[in-house]
């Protein structure tokens, strides 16, 4: 998965969310997650490019379980509170974090949010307008190509070093649409 590109995504989507302009949070993973911080560092460079949106913090972990994610995100709503216009989450167990905490403080669905992973839930929290974008991977592709690309390796044939699986924006307007369907 090409991380920072899925970053980039959800950037450009929060830009457009916000009309160009606004306060967003990001809620990072864990410090020296390589894929999480590809995807924290697209998202920050595709928000730069809106010199209206400000972005109140983005060093923040909300680490490896929903519970912590949700703490962090809940303390984070807490310091900005009505500052806040948008918010971004860098994977699955944050992105579910956030939502529980957007909940808790009556934001859900007034606050620009977007997401990464597709989870059931979270689909869900989609398709009910909680959120506005979840950046997906492609599970399928993934494993299609780790064992082609495995099979080729060990008959001795040259791989590429990287092979990029393919990520998304999946919004309310395209769920239903037969290319995001695999995602």
């Amino acid at each position: 998965t090409d991380n920072e590109k899925g970053g980039r995504l959800a950037g450009e989507q929060m830009g457009k969310l916000l009309n160009g302009k606004g306060n967003v949070i990001v809620l990072s993973y864990a410090l020296g997650s390589a894929s999480t911080e590809a995807r924290e560092k697209g998202f920050l460079d595709a928000v730069k490019k809106f010199p209206g949106i400000t972005v109140l913090s983005s060093n923040q972990y909300g680490g490896p379980t929903t519970e912590v994610a949700q703490k962090t995100s809940g303390n984070l709503l807490a310091r900005y509170g009505a500052q806040v216009n948008g918010v971004f989450a860098s994977n699955e167990t944050n992105t579910r974090g956030m939502r529980l905490a957007l909940k808790d403080k009556g934001l859900l669905g007034k606050v620009k949010f977007v997401g990464f992973d597709a989870a059931p839930d979270l689909v869900d929290a989609l398709k009910a307008g909680e959120m506005q974008g979840l950046v997906v991977q492609n599970p399928f592709k993934m494993g299609e190509l780790g064992v082609t690309t495995l099979v080729d390796s060990i008959q001795g044939k040259t791989v590429p070093k990287t092979v990029d699986t393919g990520v998304t924006l999946v919004t309310a307007e395209n769920l239903t649409a037969p290319d995001m369907q695999e995602y």
